[in-house]
Order: structure tokens, then sequence, then C-alpha cells
């Protein structure tokens, strides 16, 4: 029986999945064709939103932070870095004063916008926040009740897609994080090649996210793919454990050299779950 890979990530309250084929369905590979530049980003772009959505859901909750800082004065790209590096670390303090741990994602953006930096970051008063920045404003929203940030990391994405491929781009990853970050857990299978064409279900205690449900061929491969969400229905996710488990290659086709921090940052590793 035909074969296809499934991967699976627990990520928060959010598992992923994508179900792909490794040779074309009903047939042989076709024929190698090189890809154009522009499906090549598109496709990069789309792998590091989902690195970066399984980071922000494994790590981060309804009720933690989306944080804007932005500067009153025009800075040029290596200040406006030293600056952000000063407050993550006055902000490290402040955290550390009240027994908490300081958990963030920065994005910088600095093309058509002046210069500004995204912060995704564990809860603390907006008080505290504002005494630590004095270069400009800041705007801060709170961590939605959905438990999935697809679409706030798609837009984080989006933010660095022209600036991190400029060739004099001084922040040179698409995010930096803080190392105390728990890495999501990747676990790849061979499944029968039904489960790309069917359609998809929820496990126990999870509920299908219907806007996540995406098939389409990816643009670079040619080949079958299938992309949902399961969310936890209940406060404490059900599947949340991994057992043991050996190291795995992050989903990529094409090797650009923008991905090289990344791969670094990224431990995902094969394994098994267990059910709570």
């Amino acid at each position: 029986m035909d074969k296809v890979i499934r991967e699976t990530c627990i990520a928060g309250a959010v598992i992923d999945r994508t179900v792909k084929a490794s040779f074309p369905h009903g047939g042989s590979r076709r024929p190698k064709s090189k890809p154009t530049t522009d499906a090549v980003r598109k496709n990069n772009d789309r792998i590091a939103a989902k690195h970066l959505t399984r980071l922000i859901n494994a790590n981060f909750m309804p009720g933690d932070l989306h944080v804007t800082l932005t500067y009153a004065e025009v800075v040029s790209v290596e200040q406006a870095n030293h600056e952000l590096d000063l407050w993550l670390r006055r902000m490290r303090r402040e955290y550390r004063r009240r027994g908490k741990e300081f958990k963030y994602i920065a994005v910088t953006e600095y093309q058509n916008k002046r210069i500004h930096h995204h912060i995704v970051m564990a809860e603390i008063d907006f008080s505290t926040i504002n005494r630590q920045w004095t270069a400009g404003r800041i705007r801060c929203t709170a961590l939605d009740e959905t438990r999935s940030y697809k679409a706030l990391a798609d837009y984080l994405i989006k933010e660095t897609q022209k600036t991190f491929r400029q060739p004099d781009n001084a922040v040179k990853r698409r995010w930096k994080a803080s190392r105390n970050l728990t890495r999501p857990v990747v676990k790849r299978e061979w499944v029968s090649v039904r489960e790309l064409f069917r359609d998809p279900k929820a496990l126990k205690g999870y509920q299908l996210n219907e806007d996540s449900i995406r098939r389409y061929q990816n643009p670079v491969t040619g080949l079958e793919h299938l992309e949902y969400q399961m969310i936890a229905t209940d406060p404490e996710p059900r599947l949340r454990r991994w057992k043991k488990g050996r190291k795995a290659r992050p989903e990529t086709y094409i090797r650009m050299d923008e991905f090289r921090d990344q791969e670094k940052e990224l431990g995902e590793e094969e394994g098994t779950w267990e059910l709570c």
C-alpha cells in the first residue's frame, strides 16, 4: 500500500499536522525542474511561519503580550538593535525581581516604515514596560483566547520578508528569542496514502480548526500536501508530553542561507506521545 509522510507537532494547546506525498499520487516522480525564485521565497516564508507559529503556541498563552516598540527619532538599524538589547536586559531584571521567567520572541522591521520592534512576551504590567522603554512609544495588546497564534506568526513573517533578504541586513535573523523557550517537538511517520485525501478528524479532547485546513501542491516540489490544526477543548491539553525521541530534519526542500541560523535554533526532534 502506498505510504505518505505525516508530521505531527504538539505546541501548547495546538496540534498541527502536515500530510505530504513523497511521490506524485498515482505515478512516478516528475522530471526535475528548477523552481522560480518567487516560488522558493514563498515556500521558505511558509516554513518560517510554521516554525514561528509552533514556537509562539508552545510558549505563550492568553493574557501574554504582543508589544510594539517604536522610536521618537530616526535611528540606524545598529542603534535600534543596541536599544532593543538594552531594553531586553532591563526587562529580564524586572521579571527576576518578581520571581518570574522572562520569555520573549523579538522581530525587527525597518523597511517602508520607521524602525520598530515586535515583541511577543510573558505577561507583565504595562507601567513596567513603559518605564523601561524611553526611546519612543509603545503599543501593547494581549494574546487572545484562541491559544492558536498562526495569524500573529504570519503577520510577523510578512513584516520581515523583504528586509530579511537584504544583503546589508544588520538583523541577520527573522527573529531573536530567549534561550529559555520550550522547543516544539515534531514526530514524522509513514502512514497510509488515504490520510492525504480523506477529511481530517480531531483527536479526542481536541477540536478541528476548520479555517486551518489547507490542501495544496507544494510550489517547489509539486507534491500534494494537507495541513490542519487541532485545538484542545480543555484548559489543560490531554496530549502534551513526548516520550524518548531522536533527531529529525526540519521541513525544507531547497536550503537557503537564511535558514542556517533558524535550523540551529529550532531543535526539532522525533518521538512518540502519550495521552495524559
